[in-house]
Order: structure tokens, then sequence, then C-alpha cells
């Protein structure tokens, strides 16, 4: 973009931020909880966000992003940090993994209203009592039964400032399988009846949230990178986590001449 298109969008995005974010809006200590008004209101500017293209706006529009190149998609990012905003929970370890390992299927169903900001996702590889010191050791299980899944086990402590809609979850579907080959990676409704939440609250004011689960069911077209690839797309998230790309730059050459084949047919 040219620097008056940049000094333009600029403009325009001071303007609307100026309208939609209310000069008053006081946020908590960052260790303390979002109160529920505080929740709501998050929730909706994410959805006028993301129907800007603002809430990803380097990602490509087919996928419900802005499509900006990087100066302007790095000025959107640099003008949201400088105003008093409660974290908007847009997560890489989510959105990485779904994007390298997921099917244009399951992009389109949960990737793209993500990116809208019409839902929350959040990833769980932890389980009480376990702490994670073993990421191919999940208690959770996800068990075939007929043309479903059956999904038991517990998820969590996190700290997720918002409730999610959907939990992206690291789970054992066969317990006397191999190591690393008996684990998938599985998107569950958290709304589903056989999900409850337990509470904790910490010390300096946060409240951690564990995710039971009581013979969830999901379909087959619920799992991501298939019923043996877990470990993978766990490894992913994982390097994601820890601040790397998650992708190696064939992967992401690979992965995105895919996606525009598959969506340039989709818009024709």
């Amino acid at each position: 973009m040219a620097t008056m298109n940049l000094q333009a969008l600029r403009a325009e995005l001071r303007a609307w931020l100026d309208e939609n974010v209310p000069s008053d809006l006081k946020l908590p200590p960052a260790a303390e909880d979002l109160d529920p008004d505080l929740v709501a209101w998050t929730l909706d500017f994410r959805r006028k966000l993301g129907a800007k293209g603002w809430l990803a706006p380097s990602w490509p529009r087919y996928f419900g992003g802005g499509g900006l190149p990087p100066a302007a998609a790095a000025l959107i990012m640099e003008e949201l940090r400088g105003r008093s905003l409660p974290p908007l929970n847009l997560l890489q370890t989510w959105l990485t993994p779904l994007r390298v390992w997921g099917t244009e299927e399951q992009k389109e169903r949960w990737l793209i209203p993500t990116l809208r900001g019409e839902i929350t996702v959040c990833q769980i590889v932890s389980e009480p009592g376990h702490g994670g010191a073993d990421l191919a050791f999940q208690g959770t299980t996800a068990l075939r039964d007929g043309d479903e899944y059956v999904v038991t086990g517990e998820k969590g402590p996190i700290g997720n400032p918002l409730p999610p809609d959907y939990i992206f979850i690291l789970v054992t579907t066969d317990p006397q399988g191999p190591k690393y080959q008996n684990l998938a990676m599985i998107i569950l409704d958290a709304h589903d009846p056989g999900v409850s939440v337990r509470y904790q609250k910490t010390i300096v004011g946060r409240t951690l949230k564990s995710y039971a689960l009581n013979g969830v069911r999901i379909p087959p077209e619920n799992i991501v990178g298939g019923e043996a690839g877990g470990w993978h797309v766990a490894q992913t998230l994982v390097e994601v986590e820890r601040g790397g790309p998650g992708v190696t730059p064939e992967q992401r050459r690979d992965v995105e001449a895919r996606e525009l084949a598959y969506w340039t047919r989709a818009a024709s």
C-alpha cells in the first residue's frame, strides 16, 4: 500500500475505534476476571472487528480476514494495541494447527467464524492432576462407537478470559495402542450437555476453569489431522506456544497452494 493509503487507513480505524470503544471503558487488573458485562461487550466488539476484517487483518479474505499486506495489517494491530482493550482471544495455538492439518471443510466450519469473531475457541492440552508433563499421555479418551466417538475425561485448568464456544483438545483414541499413534486432536462443542465446567479461584483473583466431559459424542469430521495424527498436530501447537511458526516454509507453501486452489474453485 502507498503511504497515503496507510494514512487513510489509520484515520479510518481511529475514527471507528473512537465510535465503538467507550471512552470510559474500564478494565480489571491483569490477574482478575472480566465481569459479565465486559465479557458481553468484548464478544460484541470482536464480531464488529471481524465484520471489518480487522480482527485478523493479515489473513486471506476467504477465511474472514482482511487480506491486507503486512504494513497495513501491522498498522491495525498497532492501533488496537494502543487502545485499552480486553483480550480479544484470537489464539494462534488453535488457528495454526487447524490451518496446517485441517481440511478445507473444517476450515470453512471453524476457521472462518473464528476470524470473523463469531465464535471463540480455546485449546487445552493439560489435564487436572497431570500438569502436561508427558504430552503423549492423555487420560481423556475418544473411543469409537459406531459412526461417532465418545469423549470422556477432563481438560484444564485454563484461565481463558472469554467463554469458549468450542474447545480444541488432545485425546487418546486407543488406550492400548502404540504410543504417539493413539492420539487425536478434536474439536468439541463447549455447550454440549455432556460438558460441565469446574471453577477454581486463584489467590490473585483469576478464575481457572476445567472442562469435565461425560460421554460427549462427536463425528469423525471433528478430528483434525486424522484419528492417529494427534501427535503431529500437537507438535505444531506446542511449537506455536513456544513462539515458533509451527510450520516449515515447505509446509506453508503446500498449505497455501491447497487453500488457494480450493477457495478459488469455491468462489467460481
